[in-house]
């Protein structure tokens, strides 16, 4: 495995633990009481910026290595570009959503639960079908040449909530996704007792 795959994998497994952090609130709404919208808008906000800023433009510049590199392959997996953009503006829509949500109105009639699960779903799916079908690809049809120049040209951004330094707009978004995930622990550890 190339080390920007690696990267993008990386980026996958964080947005999976947000995914999960989003699932418990839609979690908390289905049993009656208010999710913390808080948390809600930090997600929203994190998908807003980071990924769609510079996860997926990391990845469209492997897709257009590929579709350089060999076009049947890269018409395989589809227009890569295109759910990026939709994902982006799933989103918006979701970020504003959220916002609107607040109050606890569901949004054009629609409740959280249902925001949140569509976008949940599709931001499942579309990882899935790059991990399953486009990663593979690439790997299989890339030269090490090609990584070194797809390497270079990728900005190398620190993450603001899986990084480094998280940045203050994230400090609860943070710390709530490390208590959650100390207390999966400590209920997995107890498990194996």
């Amino acid at each position: 495995m190339t080390d920007v795959i690696r990267i993008l994998c990386r980026e996958h497994e964080n947005t999976l633990t947000l995914i999960r952090t989003l699932e418990r609130q839609v979690a908390i709404s289905e049993r009656g009481e208010v999710p913390d919208y808080d948390i809600v808008e930090g997600i929203a906000d994190y998908f807003l910026s980071y990924p769609d800023l510079y996860h997926h433009p990391k990845e469209n510049l492997v897709f257009a290595k590929l579709r350089e590199r060999d076009p049947a392959a890269a018409s395989n997996i589809g227009d890569l570009q295109g759910e990026h953009d939709e994902i982006a503006l799933r989103t918006r829509d979701f970020s504003a959503a959220a916002r609107s949500m607040r109050g606890g109105v569901a949004v054009a009639g629609i409740p959280f639960e249902k925001w949140a699960g569509n976008f949940i779903e599709f931001q499942k799916q579309h990882m899935e079908n790059e991990e399953r079908l486009f990663f593979p690809v690439a790997l299989e049809v890339l030269t090490p040449q090609d990584w070194q120049e797809l390497e270079a040209k990728m900005m190398d951004q620190d993450d603001p909530l899986f990084g480094e330094r998280v940045g203050e707009r994230y400090e609860v978004l943070h710390a709530n996704i490390l208590q959650w995930e100390n207390a999966d622990r400590q209920r997995q550890n107890e498990n194996y007792r």
